[in-house]
């Protein structure tokens, strides 16, 4: 078999598994334009970058309905203003539990992604829409956004020497110092290839799984002549909220990324617990 011959057969074979792997979803209005018109340089276009166009769907969605939301404030809030304001305080409430009352400036990074994380999570629910996060080509691109945001935090808090120092394992003596390469081998890991490989491989297995168990469900309605029809409602309830718990999942992970990347403040507790020490010992006995 010559050069070329093997070229093609395994071109063939790669477009043979791309095929494979979006049989296992369901069909959505760009595959459909697609299948009808193949010769369409708009239409192959659309298909070749359809994460991207359906991110940027629920992109617009959520500017659309912030700006909808914020435009006529109300004392007393109503309808739209009022269930913006029940989704945001409930995220503030959860972010500065962890982070305390400094996390309401993340709130607005964080609550975002938790946002558009979720509403690309139940995208794929809608009839001839696809969830964006079923690619990993989407999930580690959120990853990676969310590991710029939490080593920027921790260059403003710390400053950029004491970040490197971070990073350097804060050494300390000749031993410290000699370990630095070490460290920085070790932390430059955790920082840049872990933390991002776990947001995103998590989101995308599940989402991806959810994709498929929806596809096999519709498969069996049509070969059983919908008779399997209320397992099918069963599956879109799971997938409704296993897809919140991710977009959650998602949400609590990055904040407490950025809780770790914060300066405790230990020294101001050793001075409160040294100054009410000292005042135990020189209060009058009883």
């Amino acid at each position: 078999m010559s050069i070329t011959a093997q070229h093609v057969e395994a071109a063939a074979q790669a477009v043979t598994q791309v095929h494979e792997q979006a049989a296992e979803e369901l069909p959505n209005l760009i595959t459909v334009l697609e299948h009808f018109f193949p010769k369409s340089y708009l239409v192959h276009f659309l298909f070749s970058w359809e994460n991207l166009v359906f991110s940027f769907l629920i992109l617009g969605f959520i500017t659309l309905q912030s700006i909808k939301a914020a435009r006529k404030k109300e004392f007393l809030p109503k309808d739209l203003q009022t269930r913006w304001e029940l989704v945001m305080e409930g995220l503030a409430e959860f972010v500065t539990g962890i982070l305390g009352p400094r996390g309401m400036e993340h709130v607005p990074f964080l609550g975002t992604i938790f946002i558009y994380i979720l509403l690309q999570n139940w995208l794929g629910l809608i009839p001839l829409m696809k969830s964006p996060t079923g690619a990993w080509s989407t999930t580690i691109a959120l990853a990676l956004i969310t590991t710029v945001y939490i080593q920027w935090v921790g260059i403003k808090e710390h400053g950029f020497l004491n970040y490197l120092k971070h990073l350097a394992g804060n050494p300390v003596g000749i031993l410290g110092l000699a370990l630095i390469p070490l460290m920085l081998v070790i932390n430059l890991s955790i920082e840049f290839v872990a933390v991002p490989l776990s947001l995103s491989l998590r989101l995308f297995a599940n989402i991806s799984s959810e994709d498929k168990l929806l596809y096999k469900f519709a498969e069996l309605n049509v070969l059983y002549y919908g008779l399997p029809f209320f397992f099918q409602l069963f599956a879109n309830v799971l997938v409704i909220l296993f897809s919140f718990i991710q977009a959650f999942v998602f949400l609590l992970l990055s904040t407490v990324y950025i809780s770790l990347i914060l300066p405790h403040e230990h020294d101001e507790d050793h001075e409160a617990a040294t100054e009410k020490s000292s005042s135990a010992i020189h209060s009058p006995s009883t």
